[in-house]
């Protein structure tokens, strides 16, 4: 706890100016920002505080809530701070504030965090503080600002001023909205309000957030909107029924939002991510998640299907369905330079007359364990439940990887970022690049996830590639890794590799190099003959190993 001496704040204006006019008190007393940088209230924030702090002749409000909403670096958290010691230094002393912080703070919000700064930096403010604790600030005029954690569960019955809350989207969890419904403006004072900075969340799931969209907004905005503009340039909104204020803007008009700045963002960003906090929309449902563009910066026309070859270590996920979706299975390596090859692929399309026969991932797979070096296989256990216990018994390193939410979330992120930094290398196969194209993402406070509930469209052969890139982490994750699989891909390896298959078992159908491509490897699945196209590498319908 620190205590300075309580010393006579100096004002170059009335208190009651002061009083109904945040902007002459910002003016004259935050004259540096919460990093010790010059500030000044830009125009349109100048013209936003003085519209929504306009008070009647009783001295009163005409709002409970205030909404300020704007793209991220517009200043929203500043704002709130500047707002918080306004309220506190000015309104109905001694006055309680509480500054709450969301789910994913959890313990102290950056509002807070910022006040504190504030008071620190800037003297006219520093000079009415008597105790400037990491969570509690009291003034010489014995008002109280406390940071309060997401889950507090007593907020009910104090005698609060003043509510903060800051990125009301992340405020998700039940706890949370009780607080929120604890925390609402007390009927013993002349003003008791609540103060939200935010920018959009996403739709069903900031479920708190929108219906205060909903009420705050007008029509302008959203169809449903419940609020009336009453700004000719800006948009604020006012809903007096309900009591709620709103500046909900998609406009940057912050002088370091120049285009440039935006245009590395976007680079950055994926779209979906970019127009909820750059340009303030609402995230919603579902997206596109790889385009043409993308998928095809991935695809090397050098590339081929490496041949059989037990010394190059992979990892393999498995996407299995009967009926409905496809069955597909899709191996990867790591190369020297840390990308990861699609070594090979299969995929299994059911018809109305004849579903996929399990029985035939299975002996892909087998065949897979038998021609390379497999270092771990992911599968969905929904479809294979047995055959991950068969293969398993026949010391196939297969794992469990159940489509959990959180699951789908991860596959997401690690084909996203493998896919926008070209970590991917593919071949060119018209089939798994329509998969790609199909896939459909939605956006969560998490992170980007799949959506398989979202298309009708096949994508499996996507489920099972970011299955294999989830392994391809855990197992790929170091130098001596990569070196094997330098080594196993060297083309004197490989011929080393096939001389002596060929010594070993001089019937063996084996293919000559150059091997061709990919029809030379594996032939199209026709769902006919399957053994004695891929099991080449048998006798007599038997595994040689």
């Amino acid at each position: 706890m620190k205590k300075s001496k309580v010393t006579r704040t100096p004002m170059t204006r009335s208190l009651d100016t002061y009083r109904t006019d945040p902007v002459a008190f910002i003016d004259d007393f935050i004259k540096v920002n919460e990093r010790g940088a010059p500030f000044t209230l830009q125009p349109h924030q100048r013209t936003v505080l003085r519209a929504a702090f306009t008070f009647d002749a009783d001295g009163r409000l005409a709002w409970e809530t205030f909404l300020y909403s704007c793209p991220m670096k517009s200043g929203k958290t500043t704002i709130n701070a500047a707002l918080c010691i306004w309220w506190a230094m000015t309104q109905e002393a001694p006055n309680e504030l509480y500054v709450h912080a969301n789910d994913e703070e959890q313990a102290r919000s950056r509002v807070f965090s910022t006040i504190l700064r504030l008071f620190r930096r800037n003297p006219g403010l520093a000079a009415s503080a008597v105790v400037l604790d990491k969570a509690r600030i009291v003034l010489t005029n014995e008002t109280e600002l406390k940071a309060m954690a997401s889950e507090y569960a007593g907020a009910a019955g104090s005698d609060r001023g003043l509510t903060s809350w800051d990125e009301l989207w992340a405020f998700e969890s039940e706890a949370s909205r009780r607080l929120w419904e604890e925390s609402t403006p007390v009927p013993t004072r002349r003003n008791s309000i609540r103060i939200v900075s935010t920018y959009a969340g996403w739709e069903g799931e900031s479920g708190l957030l929108h219906g205060l969209y909903l009420q705050g907004v007008g029509p302008e905005e959203h169809p449903a909107g419940g609020g009336l503009k009453i700004h000719p340039d800006l948009p604020l909104y006012l809903n007096r029924e309900a009591r709620v204020l709103a500046y909900w803007d998609h406009t940057p008009r912050m002088p370091w939002q120049t285009p440039r700045y935006y245009q590395d963002q976007r680079a950055a960003l994926r779209e979906p991510t970019y127009r909820r906090v750059h340009e303030n929309a609402w995230g919603t449902s579902e997206s596109t998640f790889i385009d043409g563009p993308l998928w095809d910066g991935c695809v090397d026309p050098a590339h081929y299907p490496a041949p059989p070859n037990r010394r190059l270590p992979v990892v393999l996920g498995i996407d299995a369905a009967v009926k409905r979706d496809c069955s597909a299975v899709v191996a990867l390596t790591q190369a020297g330079d840390g990308r990861w090859p699609l070594v090979k692929h299969r995929i299994w399309t059911p018809t109305p007359l004849q579903p996929v026969n399990l029985d035939l991932i299975e002996q892909f797979v087998f065949a897979m364990f038998a021609q390379y070096d497999v270092l771990l296989v992911l599968a969905d256990p929904f479809q294979m439940q047995s055959s991950i216990g068969r293969l398993a018994a026949a010391g196939v390193p297969i794992v469990e990887y159940t489509q959990t939410p959180g699951n789908l979330t991860m596959m997401a992120t690690v084909l996203s970022d493998a896919l926008k930094d070209r970590q991917l290398q593919l071949y060119a196969d018209a089939e798994l690049r329509q998969h790609a194209l199909n896939t459909v993402c939605v956006e969560t406070r998490q992170g980007l996830r799949i959506a398989r509930e979202k298309t009708s469209r096949k994508i499996d052969a996507i489920i099972a590639l970011s299955m294999a890139l989830v392994a391809a982490k855990d197992c790929f994750g170091d130098s001596m890794a990569r070196a094997v699989t330098e080594y196993a891909m060297r083309d004197d390896v490989i011929r080393e590799e096939q001389r002596q298959l060929r010594a070993a078992l001089p019937g063996l159908d084996l293919l000559a190099e150059p091997y061709g491509g990919y029809q030379n490897v594996v032939p199209d699945d026709t769902g006919n003959d399957y053994e004695g196209r891929d099991w080449r590498w048998t006798r007599n319908g038997r595994p040689l190993w």
